[in-house]
């Protein structure tokens, strides 16, 4: 392939981006992708220090051809286009970290969220490709990520507060997963119950009724959560949590339909266990 301009290469990403949007471009997508990553691995590796915003975009083309990957059955083949994104987004933070600055301000929460989203992604696209192991170990890496560079979630800056609540909400899904299909001691749910808690913490402070997606958001979390509270006997706490979880479901009507989903199968749970403790309760009176 011949070698491309900024403009050029700049046009290339957002046709592989508007074609990606589509299922029934999928398989024109996948090929101009390959086409972006060519254009932008020859700008990186030409002489001199690569741009940063080349490396910015080879790797979020990489990230996003892997996902396109794993959205068209082919999720094996997607692990090493991610897995190479999240190495060049942890070089691109670690440049621009050491730069120094406030972890809370651009240009550094921007950095620090695609790397651990770039993570997060990565661990879904595990999951797709047979490999739940690999994907809790990637979901404890991006949490790992955004620890470290920030101490406390709340700290940090909105870029990245919302890519550790996807985070932690993923996190408590592959727990919950590992749980219900390899059932293990009750601590294996009490750690998905913490990581849907930080989940909701960080979710309700961004909540924003002019971005629906946030509501959206916060509503799936409940789901995960009521039904960990429901699993581990909190049943009055998940009964809260489902009541707040349906009421933004009723906010968004049509369009939280997994959300109300997740919301559903919690309810059933939680009445299972309710019904469970009442008969418990009645056995002991008879004694």
């Amino acid at each position: 392939m011949r070698d491309v301009g900024p403009d050029e290469r700049g046009k290339l990403f957002e046709q592989a981006r508007e074609l990606s949007r589509r299922q029934a471009t999928w398989a024109e997508a996948d090929r101009v992708w390959g086409r972006v990553i060519d254009a932008y691995r020859r700008a990186v590796d030409g002489p001199g220090q690569p741009d940063r915003r080349d490396q910015q975009q080879l790797a979020r083309a990489l990230w996003r051809h892997g996902m396109l990957l794993s959205a068209r059955g082919r999720a094996g083949q997607g692990m090493a286009p991610g897995g190479e994104a999240v190495a060049i987004f942890e070089r691109v933070y670690d440049a621009v970290a050491a730069e120094g600055g406030n972890v809370a301000a651009p240009p550094r929460d921007d950095a620090l969220a695609e790397l651990i989203t770039a993570l997060v992604d990565l661990a879904e696209v595990a999951f797709a490709a047979g490999q739940p192991a690999t994907r809790r170990e990637l979901l404890d890496r991006a949490v790992a990520v955004g620890l470290t560079a920030v101490g406390a979630p709340p700290s940090a800056g909105p870029r990245t507060r919302e890519a550790m609540g996807t985070a932690y909400h993923n996190q408590a899904t592959a727990l919950l997963h590992r749980h219900l299909t390899r059932p293990s001691s009750v601590d294996g749910v009490r750690e998905a119950t913490l990581a849907a808690s930080r989940a909701c913490e960080l979710r309700q402070a961004l909540l924003d009724p002019a971005r629906p997606l946030s509501l959206w958001e916060m509503a799936n979390t409940y789901g995960v959560y009521a039904r960990c509270l429901a699993m581990i006997g909190d049943t009055d706490r998940a009964a809260v949590v489902l009541a707040l979880g349906n009421r933004l479901v009723e906010l968004l009507g049509p369009a939280a339909e997994q959300p109300a989903q997740n919301l559903r199968v919690a309810a059933e749970l939680l009445g299972r266990e309710e019904a469970a403790a009442g008969s418990r309760r009645f056995r002991w009176r008879r004694r």
